[in-house]
């Protein structure tokens, strides 16, 4: 897939290792795809249920549907805390009813294994690796949604040696899905971007957590409505622990 896509994955690591974070623009196959997993996002949108933030999931929970729930406060992760603002939908990136969201986690999956120097299909069974591919979407809603600036602590701490890689694909566009706000990231050298604008749609933005980031106010003018679909989506598969 990478090679498909013509994803240099070399000068990933140096712009991420220099900077802390690289933008990748692969070929123009890529935007349909996104676009596709973007519909894909919004059918189940549609029909999913709400779960309590602090319900607990297990991976194969997924093969029954999607997980969506809301993370508001300060108290719904794991690891620090820090204020946020959204909704989460996880997937199971086998399941038939969305295609186009399963290719692109493929994708992104095999960028982040070969960014660790891990096993091609390393996450893809959960009891055998230890870890799981959390693959999901990320939902500001346009009322104000947001994520406090923060850099990651605890998911590196339980890649033991491992590298740590964000792998981000943004699945909205701004000035069409949302106009104010949208994904910031800090540099090593301190410049502030905003991923929705130097990237967007069709991309990939690979970051090193530990850098500051976060997602500015989303259209802080409008009234929020959980079931609006427009606002800032992006689409993460990290490794999440596998829990006894």
């Amino acid at each position: 897939m990478l090679t498909a896509f013509e994803i240099d994955t070399r000068l990933i690591e140096r712009e991420v290792s220099t900077v802390g974070m690289s933008t990748v623009r692969p070929a123009r196959s890529f935007v349909d795809l996104c676009e596709a997993a973007r519909a894909d996002y919004l059918a189940a949108f549609r029909t999913t249920r709400v779960q309590p933030p602090k319900k607990a999931f297990k991976p194969s929970d997924l093969a029954d549907g999607p997980w969506r729930k809301f993370a508001i406060g300060s108290q719904n992760g794991v690891g620090e805390p820090y204020a946020q603002l959204l909704q989460t939908m996880y997937f199971d990136p086998t399941a038939s009813s969305h295609p186009s969201l399963n290719a692109l986690f493929k994708v992104m999956i095999e960028l982040r294994n070969r960014l660790m120097h891990v096993a091609p299909r390393f996450g893809d069974d959960a009891a055998r690796d230890g870890y799981w591919n959390a693959c999901r979407v990320h939902h500001y809603p346009r009322g104000g949604g947001f994520m406090m600036n923060h850099r990651d602590t605890y998911f590196p701490a339980k890649l033991d040696d491992r590298p740590f890689y964000q792998v981000m694909a943004p699945l909205s566009v701004k000035g069409r899905d949302f106009m104010e706000g949208g994904g910031i990231l800090v540099t090593r050298q301190g410049e502030r971007l905003n991923t929705d604008e130097i990237a967007g749609m069709g991309s990939l933005v690979v970051f090193d957590g530990g850098i500051q980031h976060g997602v500015e106010d989303v259209d802080p003018w409008e009234v929020m409505r959980f079931d609006d679909e427009a606002g800032r989506l992006a689409a993460f598969a990290n490794l999440y622990v596998t829990q006894s």
